[in-house]
């Protein structure tokens, strides 16, 4: 029974430090984008897991479509991860689909060298997406878990869901290792050869101890999870309409359980925002200062939920477009006769990074076939 009289242990930065060392040795490697040039200049690699990545920007900016690639590379980089998919609108999953076919069939093709002799050949596979393509794509779909929401307390229900899922699966986990372990060591210690094995029985003993009573904590059996809320301004901003003091807090809460969440599992987490000072008549951003987030002085506006927000997140990603030549300036801006529509292309910016020194970085990209980001040299 817990004595409140007592002071509470102190807790040694050497063991604070040991714990966030072995986090950073299970941590997956980041989410790609789809895109090589936009992990390399803007991403650093992509989306990391153990951290909450807000990705802002108005419609038709893209964000959606950079997501889904992520989670795209989550279902292909881990067989058993699962995909919390919160969403407070109609999701297209039929674009995600669409992304999975496209990512599956690039790996397909990708050139294979086929010793003949003295000489490599390189073999490339031709056609359409095969059905073991399809098969696969169907089975990642299947660790995708879409949850419906349309308030906040609904927002914070799928998380809680998710995190209940998660703590009784390494608990399931967690046993049958132990099983397994235990097993093994009894399996040894009745060898015919019971002297000599001895020492490896310890050895295999001690093994068994730092894995589970030493580590109670360990999260080495959980494969890696993600989740993405799309978009979370839709219920936040309702809810900060009634009242800005009472919604700030309840979102302040809701964010700390996400971070302690994203910690303790290394769970890759991803929130979908939308961009303030948006003019509903032309789709253009107010020219106001204070509205002034990107590198680009033609590019304003700023993600939405206010600065409050940026402190509850770890990296803040913002999406817009700019016209791609002079030409397309000029009609965009309406220097010349507006003689038919602009062509635009998306720019990521990393307005912030707690964890990194990605902040100030950016890169830029085309969109083909609303399912594929593509660098604009191509």
């Amino acid at each position: 029974m817990c004595n409140l009289d007592e002071p509470a242990p102190a807790l040694l930065g050497s063991t604070l430090l040991a714990n966030e060392e072995r986090l950073d040795m299970l941590r997956p490697s980041p989410l790609s984008s789809g895109l090589d040039t936009l992990d390399r200049e803007a991403l650093d690699s992509g989306f990391r897991y153990g951290e909450i990545t807000a990705v802002a920007g108005a419609s038709g900016t893209g964000k959606t479509l950079l997501v889904y690639q992520a989670i795209a590379s989550h279902l292909i980089a881990s067989e058993e991860g699962e995909v919390a998919l919160i969403a407070t609108s109609e999701p297209p999953l039929a674009r995600l689909r669409d992304i999975l076919l496209r990512r599956l069939d690039q790996q397909k093709r990708e050139p294979k060298f086929c010793q003949s002799g003295y000489v490599y050949q390189k073999q490339v596979q031709t056609g359409g997406p095969p059905q073991d393509v399809q098969s696969q794509m169907t089975s990642m779909l299947e660790r995708v878990r879409l949850s419906r929401v349309f308030d906040f307390p609904g927002v914070a229900e799928a998380i809680g869901e998710f995190g209940a899922r998660l703590d009784e699966e390494e608990k399931t986990r967690r046993n049958r290792v132990d099983a397994k372990g235990f097993e093994k060591a009894r399996d040894i210690a009745e060898g015919e050869e019971r002297a000599e094995n001895s020492l490896s029985v310890e050895e295999d003993n001690n093994t068994i101890t730092r894995t589970t009573a030493a580590n109670p904590e360990a999260v080495e059996y959980l494969p890696a999870s993600m989740i993405v809320i799309d978009n979370i301004a839709n219920v936040v901003g309702s809810m900060m309409t009634k009242s800005q003091a009472h919604g700030q807090a309840i979102l302040a809460s809701c964010m700390r359980s996400l971070q302690h969440l994203t910690r303790r599992r290394n769970v890759c987490i991803v929130l979908v925002n939308a961009a303030a000072g948006l003019r509903q008549q032309n789709t253009q951003y107010h020219r106001r200062a204070d509205d002034q987030a990107s590198v680009f002085s033609s590019t304003l506006g700023k993600p939405a939920l206010g600065k409050h927000f940026s402190y509850l997140i770890d990296t803040s990603v913002f999406l817009s477009t700019l016209p791609r030549s002079k030409e397309d300036a000029d009609i965009a801006y309406n220097v010349a006769p507006v003689a038919s529509g602009f062509t635009k292309i998306g720019l990521v910016e990393i307005l912030k990074d707690r964890h990194g020194s990605r902040e100030g970085k950016w890169s830029s990209f085309v969109t083909a076939a609303g399912i594929e980001l593509q660098s604009i040299s191509s």
